[in-house]
């Protein structure tokens, strides 16, 4: 889990709860951290005595993009504040120190260049007094506004540098290559320390330059440009949530689920992907508290990747390219497209919610032909019975016609239909919104059932229509009424709502579960009654859910669980533990706060 997360759309930095770099993204928000299964620490010596931060009693704070880090040790008060600046790519560290007696404080470097421990150079400049981490045209400098004290690099695999920092005493060995690590320490208790990433040795060499000559006045500005955008909304979790948003959103426009690489530990894998249907959400979040500016860039780089025959592969990398996927090719023996349907309709969906709000009519002349190729496909990827064919649900787990899948597809298509009238393109809206007639029929006659009295989640086609019905509730169910499909005072939703809160509502902390039996994610103790984890997002969908109906202490209600379970930076996670509201999986998640954010400008709306 992180404690904090700091970045400018190109340079991305996540905290651990010692306060360590956990976390080292460049050039790209999710590609590539070059930090990736490392361990950056920090010392202090003190009067010939020595402890690293992680040993220390600390507290940690947030305020937008900027963190602070308060340690108590041996008669000594430690307070650290950092932040990624904003212009030039660099991480920057202002450290304060009070108290009696000489201190050094000492930073142990542990880059994994390009994701990779092999094949790295690091080395002392004396000319410039940096230490400098290189690989290919990756660059990292290591640097400060005081002199170096002292500085060593080595071989990793030897554990030389980190045996080498706990006497206080660095050995100054001048270069290593291979696997290499270092360290650096500075003999002062004031002064600022940074890295700075670039693609030449003259690029960092540059910002360094630039940090030496004056980096209080970059303190200083982004201090400022955090304190306006956290006193514009108040405060509290909103303004960290769009903070965190905003920390996701690449310059190039790329959405990144989330940065936390401890989920590494269960998968293998990490979630360091853009999936079309989260980044959708996080986009609508942002342009509902009017960070229209940012969020274009999204639209663009997500129209750029819609294949020819109009679809989302299920995730990207930041760079655009395919992510890795489990999703098969073939199903039951046939060929399956490898998709999730609903990122492609909540896409548009959200498309035209930012159109409405911005009036872009440069970004509509260029998305207009995508979204027609998006919207045929939508009309035309459809079964007998009016549904759409299967495709895997938002879960990512089961291949089917889900319930939440066709609301986003309705949703998508009318979005689509709305683009069309406003060209006056006739033809193309009425195509679109017959196709979404037969998709709002086909629901009522294949997803409601009636022995049960409310909809299920989902439903398996077969040759000749519906071959079966799953009846599991799952709170994806909320999207009927959240994405339109049906109004929320509907009976049949109504019912289906009850069943949701019945079913899923975690009575040991509070929450609501993903589904029945949900083992995803689940923490070692006995679960007995309890449904699964709960999650920030599906919790969030219920407290919209009773904000759309008006029902405003209820919906308040489950804000407030929110706020409970986010960690005291302001960080909320996927899952939290049903037995003591710890976080579990990854934080932060940036689909959990867009829902925390859209679910607040709901209630304020009801």
């Amino acid at each position: 889990m992180r404690s904090a997360i700091l970045g400018n759309g190109r340079l991305t930095v996540l905290l651990d709860k010692n306060f360590y770099v956990a976390d080292l993204y460049y050039p790209y928000v999710g590609r590539f951290n070059h930090a990736f299964g490392g361990r950056f620490k920090v010392g202090v010596w003190h009067d010939g005595r020595f402890q690293w931060l992680e040993n220390m009693e600390k507290t940690i704070e947030t305020s937008g993009l900027t963190a602070r880090m308060t340690a108590k040790w041996d008669g000594l008060t430690i307070k650290f504040y950092d932040f990624v600046e904003f212009h030039h790519d660099a991480y920057i560290r202002k450290v304060e120190i009070e108290g009696p007696g000489l201190v050094r404080v000492i930073f142990y470097h542990d880059f994994r260049i390009m994701e990779a421990p092999q094949g790295d150079t690091a080395f002392y400049n004396p000319e410039a007094d940096v230490v400098l981490h290189y690989k290919g045209d990756f660059w990292f400098l290591v640097g400060s506004s005081n002199p170096l004290y002292e500085y060593t690099v080595g071989r990793r695999d030897q554990g030389v540098v980190l045996k080498d920092c706990e006497d206080g005493v660095l050995s100054k060995s001048p270069i290593a290559q291979g696997s290499v690590d270092s360290a650096v320490s500075i003999a002062s208790p004031k002064f600022y320390y940074w890295i700075v990433a670039g693609r030449s040795m003259r690029d960092v060499m540059r910002v360094h330059e630039a940090l030496r000559a004056g980096a209080v006045s970059y303190e200083r500005r982004n201090a400022g440009y955090w304190r306006a955008i956290v006193e514009r909304h108040g405060g509290g979790l909103v303004s960290q949530s769009l903070a965190v948003l905003m920390a996701h959103l690449g310059d190039n426009g790329a959405v990144a689920a989330s940065l936390d690489t401890d989920i590494l530990r269960f998968n293998l894998d990490t979630y360091a992907y853009v999936w079309p249907r989260d980044a959708s959400y996080v986009a609508m979040a942002l342009d509902e508290y009017g960070y229209t500016s940012l969020t274009k860039k999204f639209y663009e780089f997500a129209l750029s990747l819609v294949c020819d025959e109009g679809y989302f592969f299920q995730k990207y990398n930041p760079d655009g390219t395919y992510g890795s996927t489990w999703h098969p090719w073939t199903a039951r023996g046939k060929k399956s497209l490898n998709i999730q349907e609903d990122e492609t309709g909540i896409f548009i969906y959200a498309l035209w919610r930012h159109f409405e709000k911005t009036r872009d009519y440069d970004l509509l002349k260029r998305a207009y032909p995508v979204v027609r190729r998006m919207a045929d496909f939508m009309a035309k990827f459809r079964d007998a019975t009016g549904l759409p064919l299967e495709s895997y649900d938002l879960w990512e787990e089961r291949l089917g016609v889900h319930a939440y899948t066709v609301a986003s597809v309705y949703a998508g298509l009318r979005a689509a239909a709305s683009f069309a009238d406003l060209l006056g393109e006739e033809e193309d809206s009425a195509r679109w919104l017959e196709a979404a007639r037969g998709i709002k029929e086909a629901a009522t006659a294949h997803l409601y059932d009636q022995s049960l009295g409310r909809f299920v989640r989902t439903v398996r086609l077969g040759e000749s229509g519906i071959a079966e019905r799953d009846p599991t509730v799952d709170a994806s169910l909320l999207g009927i009424a959240l994405l339109g499909l049906f109004e929320p005072d509907d009976p049949r939703v109504v019912s289906t709502v009850k069943a949701v809160e019945e079913k899923l509502w975690v009575r040991t902390v509070g929450g609501l579960a993903r589904y029945e039996g949900d083992y995803y994610q689940r923490v070692s103790a006995d679960y007995g009654d309890i449904p699964g984890n709960p999650w920030v997002i599906t919790t969030m969908w219920l407290a919209e859910y009773y904000a759309l109906l008006g029902q405003r202490s209820r919906a308040k209600e489950l804000l407030s669980w929110a706020e409970s379970v986010a960690s005291p930076a302001g960080l909320l996670p996927e899952q939290v533990s049903p037995f003591d509201r710890g976080p579990v999986s990854v934080q932060p998640l940036a689909w959990s706060h867009a829902e925390y954010l859209l679910a607040a400008k709901a209630l304020e709306k009801a």
